[in-house]
């Protein structure tokens, strides 16, 4: 895909031309889920790059309590059935259920960007040709590239985070893993995702500030 930069603007969402180190921000808490979610237009210096990027952050992550001591489960003692004879029978207890409910089920995340850093969703790169037009360099989702697997992926990337993005402006929580399966995944017959809900005119609504843990 190489399209014009106001053309570019429009299907990430933007209502205008960003200037170069101008972003475009947007932002989420659901107290419900426990998470914070940011997502940006960035342009780089000069503008010689556009940036489309989501990350996570965790409320569970912001403030990272102490790890409790571990706790010492004593091994449940074997029953003996006692019989006539000294015939005396060992049953062994198996513990491997009460295991099995200790361990918690985690929710998949994406890469974190540091050891106390946000969870990243989404990052994607343009840059300009020779022609001063605009196309795609890469584009990762929850640490897997896309731009190596799937036709069109530019396009439908900007696509995903539109889709995202039009979710934020709706105060809902976008689910992720649905996102992927709509417009990353290659459907039989040359099936599609469908384009965002944004459209061309882009988001009215501006909202100025730093994204956490973003580059400004």
């Amino acid at each position: 895909m190489r399209i014009e930069y106001t053309e570019l603007m429009e299907q990430l969402g933007v209502g205008h031309d960003l200037s170069a180190y101008e972003t475009r921000p947007w932002f989420l808490h659901d107290s419900e889920a426990g998470v914070m979610c940011s997502a940006e237009v960035r342009v780089g210096p000069g503008s010689s790059d556009v940036e489309a990027e989501i990350q996570f952050l965790h409320d569970d992550d912001k403030e990272p309590e102490p790890e409790p001591e571990p706790e010492v489960k004593e091994k449940p003692l074997p029953l003996i059935k006692y019989e006539p004879g000294g015939n005396d029978e060992v049953i062994e207890t198996d513990s491997k259920d009460d295991e099995d409910e200790d361990k918690e089920k985690k929710p998949k995340r994406g890469p974190r960007l540091g050891p106390d850093g946000p969870e990243q969703i989404m990052i994607m790169r343009y840059v300009p040709n020779n022609d001063a037009q605009w196309q795609g360099l890469y584009l990762v989702v929850r640490g897997e590239t896309y731009h190596d697997k799937i036709s069109n992926w530019d396009e439908r990337g900007a696509a995903f985070f539109c889709d995202f993005v039009s979710a934020l402006q709706m105060n809902e929580l976008p689910d992720v893993d649905e996102l992927i399966e709509e417009h990353l995944v290659d459907k039989r017959r040359g099936r599609r995702g469908r384009k965002g809900r944004i459209g061309k005119k882009g988001f009215k609504v501006e909202q100025k500030g730093m994204t956490m843990g973003m580059k400004g």
